[in-house]
């Protein structure tokens, strides 16, 4: 098995070197690749500042729920002595 994942980078390359090699295979692999590169586009540009949003609001909702209420003040400090 460790051989064939050691050969796995040249048979990539030199496929892709063969496949791009023919004016026609090469527009048939551009097509796919903005086929599949589009949609993944629309989707990171719809999906980040959702994401984005998303995380800033659980944070500021953390860190409101891990702050302490202060106990109300009477204004009076007092001496301590009775």
């Amino acid at each position: 098995m460790r051989y064939f994942v050691a050969w796995t980078p040249v048979v990539i390359v030199l496929g892709t070197a063969v496949l791009l090699s023919s004016a026609y295979l090469a527009l048939i692999a551009l097509m796919i690749v903005a086929v599949v590169a589009l949609p993944a586009l629309a989707f990171a540009i719809v999906a980040v500042p959702y994401l984005l949003s998303r995380s800033l609001s659980r944070r500021l909702r953390e860190h409101a729920a891990t702050r302490t209420p202060r106990a109300l003040s009477t204004g009076h400090q007092g001496t301590g002595a009775r």
